[in-house]
C-alpha cells in the first residue's frame, strides 16, 4: 500500500527548462487522493520558489523545502531548522576561503527572502532568479536580522563541485555540504537532509518508510531515496543515485515522474 510519493524538483520532475505540465498535475491530484495517496515536493528549492510553482496546488500537497530544513503541508508548516548569524557567517567566511571556490557569488536561503552578498557576478545572480524568489542584494550580513536563515547556497565547476563540498564538510562539523545540481551545493545544518525531513513528514501524517515511494536524480536526494521503501532514478540521475535506486524511469525531460504516478492511480490493487 503506497500512502506517500515524493519527488524532487531539479532534474526529476521538472524538465531542463524547470517546467512541468500544470494540467497533467492537476488531474493527477484528485486520482491520488482517491488512492489515500499524498504527493509531495522534495526540493533544494526555497520554500518561497516551490510556493511560486505549485501556487495552485498548495491545500493539496506536501512541501519539503530547503533540502529538508522546512517541512510543510496543506500550508502549514510542520517543521523548520535555521542556521544562527553566528554559523552562517562562519560558513560564508570558509567558502570565501574554499581553494575550490570560483568566486561567483553565494545566496542565503531565509522565510521571508533570499540574499546575495554585493560582489557577486551578474551571472550568478540571473541564474538565482531560476531558482529563489524575491532575491535581495545586500551589503553586510546585518541586513539579514529580520529573517530566519535555512542555508548557503553557492556554486563550483563540475569538476570541483565534489572536492569543494568535501572539504566545507572537513572545515565545519556542524554543517553538511550536499550536491544539488552538477555544478552546486547546499550547506546546510549537519542533521539536516531530504531523508531528514521526509521522516517529519511521515511521523506527521502516520505514514511508514515503506509506504512511500520517492524520485531522484542528485546527491542531495540520497537520504531520502535511502529511508523510502521504494526508490526511483531519472535516467540522466547521478550513477550514485541510479546505483541505489530500485528502479530507473524516463529522462526529466519525459516527464517520466507524471507518468509513473499516472500508472500508479490506474492500478487497482493499491
Amino acid at each position: 500500500m503506497i500512502k506517500l510519493v515524493a519527488t524532487d524538483m531539479d532534474g526529476t520532475f521538472l524538465t531542463e527548462n524547470h517546467t512541468y505540465d500544470k494540467e497533467r498535475l492537476a488531474a493527477l491530484l484528485p486520482k491520488l487522493k482517491a488512492k489515500g495517496i499524498t504527493f509531495a515536493v522534495s526540493s533544494g528549492r526555497s520554500l518561497l520558489a516551490i510556493e511560486q510553482l505549485f501556487a495552485d496546488f498548495l491545500s493539496d500537497i506536501a512541501l519539503i523545502a530547503e533540502n529538508g530544513s522546512l517541512v510543510q503541508y496543506q500550508n502549514q508548516v510542520i517543521f523548520a531548522d535555521f542556521m544562527t548569524k553566528k554559523q552562517y557567517i562562519e560558513v560564508a567566511k570558509r567558502i570565501l576561503e574554499n581553494p575550490y571556490y570560483v568566486e561567483t557569488g553565494m545566496l542565503f536561503s531565509g522565510q521571508k527572502a533570499s540574499y546575495i552578498l554585493e560582489g557577486a557576478s551578474q551571472d550568478y545572480i540571473n541564474r538565482m532568479h531560476l531558482f529563489y524568489e524575491n532575491i535581495k542584494i545586500i551589503s553586510d550580513f546585518d541586513a539579514m536580522d529580520n529573517d530566519s536563515i535555512f542555508k548557503i547556497t553557492t556554486t563550483f565547476t563540475g569538476e570541483t563541485v565534489l572536492d569543494g563540498s568535501a572539504w566545507l564538510d572537513q572545515q565545519i562539523p556542524y554543517i553538511s555540504a550536499v550536491t544539488t545540481g552538477f555544478e552546486s551545493i547546499d550547506v546546510i545544518l549537519a542533521e539536516v537532509n531530504k531523508g531528514f525531513g521526509m521522516a517529519h513528514l511521515c511521523q506527521a501524517l502516520d505514514i511508514k518508510a515503506e509506504e512511500v515511494v520517492a524520485f531522484g536524480d542528485n546527491l542531495n536526494d540520497y537520504q531520502m531515496l535511502e529511508y523510502v521503501g521504494h526508490a526511483v532514478a531519472t535516467a540522466n540521475a547521478r550513477p550514485e543515485i541510479i546505483a541505489l535506486a530500485d528502479q530507473v524511469i524516463g529522462h526529466c525531460n519525459e516527464q517520466s515522474v507524471l507518468t509513473y504516478l499516472e500508472g500508479l492511480v490506474s492500478e487497482d490493487d493499491l
